[in-house]
């Protein structure tokens, strides 16, 4: 085994995923192999081109107490996929241009790729910190199909999350056919993410810097969650409980009355947005099914299981439809990203 002479101090590791206007990060300090402080938190990060200022301080503050950080971020953007073979050469046969993506090779043969487009801008978000490992859905799901264990008929496995999801069709440990979406609106679905066109990819220089676009596994669980942006004023949490001078507390009945609406709204907007959400899941593995069937590049079998590694919320609906239209079995797994990136990232740098 390597000697590293880090592992004998304290090492910081962050994951973050930003979806939905906000940043989520997992903290660990690692010395020895071991977790020795576990730190997950939540920020508002309404600009998804910004790392906001809060979430560097916060990162700096705990890195100050380490030797050294690594930063790995959760990618997703769509200039990423998967091709069912490991030839740079065949990949213009499944409209992917491999002088402009980086590619890593599967040990079944085939690949996953993201383009220098998506990984300069993943790089530029992280300026202030630096950014070491850039973690692709696509070999996260891998991760977790492995632990499952490779199927042995055609399956098809989704890794979900609120902003995006990833499918992959199995065939054993080889993958057929892969897409990635876009699920906040259709707007997106397209390359030029942030603010780049197609033919600006030529002019796109190779990523600098970035170790990987790796995988990940399950850790402990963190120590504890702050969310710093949502502490109510402490005058306003007295004002909605009193202490009667019986001892008991009471509430006044009108402002419950408000939170009871207020949060019925929101339940209801909630619902309506997974629903929404859940019709364009539908008809993207709808419509990714059928380009398996019928392009002739793939090596198109029947789909008899679709197996979904869920990091958000799926509607029951999108089972309904795709079990009765379709005519496959589904089958709802939970997965937490940011323990996942934790413990790939520390198999990835050594420590």
């Amino acid at each position: 085994m390597p000697f590293f002479p880090q592992r004998y101090f304290s090492n910081l590791f962050v994951c973050v995923v930003i979806e939905n206007g906000e940043c989520h990060l997992l903290a660990k300090v690692i010395k020895n192999g071991k977790t020795k402080r576990s730190y997950e938190a939540a920020f508002d990060n309404p600009d998804p081109d910004t790392l906001d200022a809060k979430v560097v301080e916060y990162i700096k503050h705990k890195e100050s107490e380490c030797l050294d950080v690594y930063v790995a971020y959760f990618l997703d953007a769509m200039g990423q996929g998967v091709v069912p073979t490991a030839h740079v050469g065949e990949f213009e046969r499944y409209s992917v241009d491999g002088k402009h993506v980086r590619q890593i090779k599967m040990d079944e043969g085939w690949s996953v790729y993201a383009s220098y487009i998506e990984i300069n801008w993943a790089q530029g978000l992280f300026e202030n910190l630096g950014l070491d490992l850039l973690y692709s859905p696509f070999v996260l799901l891998h991760e977790c199909v492995k632990k499952e264990g490779f199927p042995s008929h055609t399956t098809l496995y989704m890794y979900n999350h609120q902003d995006s999801f990833a499918i992959a069709i199995y065939k054993g440990p080889k993958v057929l056919f892969g897409a990635f979406f876009r699920t906040v609106g259709e707007k997106e679905q397209n390359l030029s993410d942030h603010g780049l066109g197609v033919s600006e990819w030529e002019e796109v220089e190779e990523e600098k810097g970035v170790e990987n676009l790796v995988q990940l596994d399950e850790i402990d669980d963190g120590e504890d969650y702050q969310s710093l942006d949502d502490l109510d004023d402490l005058d306003t949490v007295e004002a909605k409980v009193r202490d009667e001078e019986d001892g008991e507390q009471t509430f006044d009945e009108g402002l419950m009355q408000d939170i009871d609406v207020e949060k019925s709204a929101k339940d209801s907007e909630h619902s309506m947005a997974l629903f929404g959400r859940s019709m364009l899941m539908y008809k993207y593995i709808k419509s990714s099914i059928e380009e398996f069937y019928q392009n002739p590049n793939y090596e198109s079998d029947f789909v008899e299981d679709i197996i979904i590694f869920d990091n958000y919320e799926t509607s029951q609906t999108v089972f309904d439809m795709l079990e009765g239209e379709l005519m496959v079995r589904i089958q709802l797994q939970k997965v937490k990203t940011l323990e996942l990136m934790s413990t790939m990232a520390l198999k990835d740098v050594g420590l």
